[in-house]
């Protein structure tokens, strides 16, 4: 039994989760490319030194660049395993839907870690602190999305269940 039976949040409005699921995707890949470019503005010797910035101690010419380039390849990841997901979801695959499940998944936990963080070592910080406030609600959001392409993933699974009953004892 799927957890969610539509999609209803502030950005997203579906009766179905399929149809949110692929709202869902498309919000992932617009988040991903806008992070894409940020980050790459900084690597590039843009701003980046606000305190709700997870690159924010990073050195400019050091671990900053290794950073942004993983940074950079988990979002990448995420487009591409957005694109999977609604293909997935098109054919009736559930596989092509784990890379965005796990994907999504990583960066789920990296937003909390990065929160804690936040209010853990710059909590005298009212600044700091709104940025962590601001960050659990957008992770609240993220989980909410993640358990409406995971409903649709429960879906397809038990669509491809076999219903088999077996009439003879043995």
């Amino acid at each position: 039994m799927p957890v969610l039976q539509s999609c209803w949040s502030p950005c997203i409005w579906s009766s179905n989760v399929k149809m949110g699921s692929r709202v869902v995707a498309a919000y992932t890949a617009a988040m991903s490319i806008v992070l894409i470019t940020f980050i790459a503005y900084q690597m590039g010797g843009g701003d980046s030194t606000q305190l709700w910035n997870p690159l924010f101690e990073a050195d400019v010419r050091g671990s900053l660049q290794v950073f942004g380039i993983i940074f950079i390849v988990i979002l990448l990841t995420l487009i591409v395993s957005s694109v999977l997901m609604v293909v997935g979801m098109n054919v009736w695959m559930r596989g092509l839907m784990l890379p965005w499940l796990f994907t999504m998944g990583l960066i789920i936990a990296f937003q909390l870690i990065f929160s804690l963080w936040l209010l853990g070592g710059y909590y005298i910080y009212l600044e700091a602190t709104y940025a962590a406030l601001l960050n659990f609600l957008w992770l609240a959001y993220n989980i909410y999305c993640w358990l409406c392409v995971f409903s649709q993933y429960q879906i397809i699974l038990e669509m491809q269940s076999p219903n088999i009953e077996i009439l003879v004892e043995y």
